[in-house]
């Protein structure tokens, strides 16, 4: 049963009908960039792991809203 309430909030999310993964990618953009231009140095060297950190903290939360909501 759980395994449906997962599926069903990915749906929402694939089909648009939720602000908070829009709004997350915008804000992991726009701290990805700030941190490029404060610190080059430190965004080469894990640059890339804050983003995939940042995308499945956006993920986890999206989901998780929309399976409590349902």
């Amino acid at each position: 049963m759980r395994v449906l309430t997962i599926l069903r909030g990915l749906r929402l999310l694939v089909l648009g009908e939720t602000w908070i993964l829009p709004l997350g990618v915008a804000v992991m953009l726009l701290a990805s960039a700030a941190l490029r231009e404060v610190a080059p140095d430190l965004w080469h060297s894990i640059g890339g792991l804050l983003l995939l950190a940042g995308t499945i903290a956006v993920l986890t939360l999206a989901v998780a809203r929309s399976t409590r909501s349902s």
